[in-house]
């Protein structure tokens, strides 16, 4: 595990970043709070890309150019 103060981290992003794409535990402390900086997943992507995609699709509807149906009349 490589723990990194938030002036280290701004210093030597790269060099951090790339410790964490190649599988190591990289941990950020700051006032904030301490954080664990990891690569996002193809999983994590497909999510991303699932919510930009129904984001998408309210905007469009808010513009008048697509419908949606009602939350009333949605069957689960």
């Amino acid at each position: 595990m490589i723990v990194v103060s938030a002036r280290e981290f701004r210093e030597n992003q790269s060099k951090v970043l790339s410790a964490a794409m190649n599988g190591q535990s990289i941990v950020l402390t700051s006032r904030l709070g301490n954080f664990k900086i990891t690569p996002i997943s193809d999983a994590d992507a497909i999510v991303e890309d699932s919510i930009r995609a129904a984001c998408a699709e309210v905007k469009s509807h808010l513009h008048g150019s697509v419908d949606l149906p009602l939350a009333k009349d949605i069957e689960f």
